[in-house]
């Protein structure tokens, strides 16, 4: 009996080794089946060589909802506890490095773990989305969870361009202990109301909503609800189907270019059957409405101390919102500024010659890849490098190949030279004769346009991502609804460097208006490329929590903020400023009902005076850097 029994025992057993057997083998294949689906997304990035362990995975935030997550270890890593680089992003895992290659070699070279994470609500990452969604809780979690993993040495740094870089703000302020350093890229439209910002995450400029941009992201990118991969799905099967399958929507305004002229405003998306997005109700509410708290914005009272490298483009949309951020965050230690001759996530493109749409700008190469490794080797690996030391500011001068750095913003050593706004017999269009001068007013008391609707002035260039971003403005400055002034050909170079002050007056035949500002270098030839522009909105004249509407014929101050820039004026160059009562459709039109303006479909043509004699004095402010080029030889060949 007993050896029947010890007979069964041995067979149970065997079968159960089996199974075990079976089982891992199973496991194993699994395992390898998800290796196999990652392995697209090394290939794609060029990585397949020296990158290993990728797969997709979810990560389960506090309130359950779990988030697509992909990680890459170097093949040499196994074992080993590594520092790690997060990329939380809307967008497909792919996309971070599409551009800078080289980089994530050098990361996973240099021992680096690579988490990509899609932000929830976004590809294949589970819950609903709202812009920024719940940076500062799901970005906590996943540091968290990062730090817990068998390859991680609990130290991490986030990094990232654009939307990638967004969310790294708010996060900062949490002050996780695992997040270590951050490496932000235009990242502007993550900044609220933080250092007193009203842009709201670059949604308006003086409160003017930029549907341009806008409605373009979230007409491709922003939606709140999209497919779902069901939750029974085995973690091979959700790998293959996300290696596969990324959740890319066509641009609905490629077919459709005339569609943000839709009327009422707040209805552009719903006209191109769009799903819902925030853009639905962003439109709808005010600079200073409540519900922007709830964005996962930067924030007034935030405390970020996270170590950072906040590097833009002087072409950026956000330019001024960075620098302006910046400026407060300057008083925190590790903080530091870099700015490049560039557009939009375009800084490690640029050359020695380097191209910003059709304007060149100089020799704009700059060893970001290395400046990066050394930050990150620095604060996630305790490696002594001198990166700290470098200057807290490094700006590009645009046309000059040259960089400014120094340890304060604004620099130090600048000269605020005023220019009044003058004309003889009227400073429309490029064939008037208006002046911006150092010395004298003109005879003529004011300028006058006319602002219509229906005929908006229109874009070229500028807002955000526009390949193009500097054009020639002549086609623009001919028509006689824009007021355009000049200053004399330079003898010698001027380096432009920072915020222009405008101070304007202002009168109007309707109760509310636009006035759409534009920073210009005119060359010898004629050409004129933009280099910055700004809006406001003239019920928001008060500031942004006192709107309220024009009187007919009375002359009001009105202060504008928004324009920067970094430019060296070479001799021959001009600086203009061009007043138009529109920028479409980089800005939403003003009706000029004194409406909501969202909800509205009926407009009125308004006359707009710009006021410029000895009681209504109009100028602007530049911020001249005597110091900031150190030759012009090259300098002038650069800005040619």
């Amino acid at each position: 009996m007993q050896s029947l029994v010890a007979r069964s025992r041995l067979v149970s057993s065997a079968c159960v080794l089996s199974l075990l057997g079976l089982i891992h083998a199973a496991e194993g294949a699994a395992a390898d089946e998800a290796r196999t689906a990652g392995n697209a997304l090394l290939e794609t990035l060029e990585v397949a060589d020296i990158g290993a362990h990728v797969g997709e995975t979810t990560v389960t935030m506090r309130d359950g909802v779990r988030l697509s997550t992909s990680v890459v270890l170097p093949k040499n890593g196994e074992g080993k506890r590594l520092p790690t680089l997060l990329v939380r992003t809307p967008y497909a895992p792919t996309l971070e490095f599409q551009k800078n290659k080289s980089f994530l070699r050098l990361l996973l070279d240099n021992g680096y773990a690579i988490v990509i994470q899609n932000e929830r609500g976004t590809q294949w990452s589970e819950g609903v989305f709202h812009f920024l969604p719940y940076p500062k809780q799901d970005g906590s979690d996943t540091l968290s969870w990062i730090a817990a993993q068998k390859w991680s040495n609990g130290n991490v740094a986030t990094y990232g361009c654009s939307s990638s870089a967004e969310n790294q703000l708010a996060l900062a302020s949490e002050n996780h202990p695992a997040h270590k350093a951050m490496i932000a890229r235009s990242a502007a439209a993550g900044i609220g109301s933080y250092g007193g910002g009203t842009s709201r995450g670059l949604f308006y400029k003086g409160g003017v909503p930029q549907i341009g941009p806008w409605s373009w992201w979230y007409g491709v990118y922003g939606h709140t609800n999209r497919p779902k991969l069901p939750e029974s799905l085995s973690p091979v099967e959700r790998s293959r189907l996300a290696a596969t399958s990324p959740a890319t929507i066509d641009d609905p305004f490629e077919k459709n270019p005339e569609a943000r002229a839709y009327l009422p405003s707040a209805g552009i998306l719903d006209a191109l059957a769009i799903p819902q997005s925030d853009f639905n109700r962003f439109i709808q509410i005010g600079p200073t409405d409540e519900h922007w708290s709830s964005v996962g914005h930067l924030q007034e009272g935030d405390k970020p101390r996270v170590p950072a490298l906040h590097v833009n483009g002087w072409y950026d949309v956000g330019a001024y919102e960075t620098v302006k951020m910046f400026e407060v965050l300057q008083s925190t230690p590790n903080q530091y500024l870099i700015m490049a001759p560039t557009a939009h996530c375009s800084m490690e493109e640029a050359t020695e010659q380097s191209m910003v749409g059709k304007r060149p700008v100089g020799d704009g190469r700059f060893d970001y890849d290395d400046l990066y490794l050394k930050w990150l080797n620095y604060w996630l690996k305790g490696e002594k490098n001198d990166v700290v030391d470098q200057p807290r500011v490094t700006v590009a001068v645009m046309g000059s190949s040259q960089w400014a750095k120094s340890d304060r913003w604004p620099l130090p050593e600048l000269n605020n030279v005023t220019y009044r706004l003058a004309s003889r017999n009227g400073a429309n269009s490029l064939f008037g004769d208006g002046e911006l001068t150092a010395s004298k007013v003109g005879p003529r008391e004011f300028d006058e346009l006319v602002s219509n609707p229906n005929y908006p002035v229109p874009s070229r260039g500028g807002g955000c991502c526009d390949p193009d971003v500097a054009q020639d403005q002549t086609s623009v400055e001919a028509r006689n609804d824009v007021l355009v002034y000049t200053t004399e050909e330079f003898r010698q170079g001027q380096a432009v460097v920072g915020e222009i002050g405008v101070k304007l007056y202002v009168s109007a035949d309707v109760r509310d208006a636009d006035l759409a500002l534009k920073l210009v270098d005119l060359y010898p030839d004629g050409r004129a490329f933009n280099l910055y522009d700004t809006m406001l909105r003239l019920r928001y004249r008060e500031g942004f929590n006192s709107p309220s509407m024009m009187k007919d014929g009375e002359v009001y101050e009105v202060n504008i903020e928004g324009l920067i820039t970094s430019n060296f004026f070479a001799a021959g160059h001009r600086l203009r400023i061009e007043i138009a009562g529109s920028n479409f459709p980089n800005f939403e039109r003003n009706l000029q009902t004194g409406g909501d303006n969202f909800n509205e479909t009926q407009s009125i043509t308004g006359r707009i005076r710009i006021h410029h004699s000895e009681k209504y004095p109009s100028g602007v402010v530049f911020p001249v850097c005597a110091t900031c080029v150190k030759s012009t030889v090259e300098s002038t060949k650069a800005s040619m």
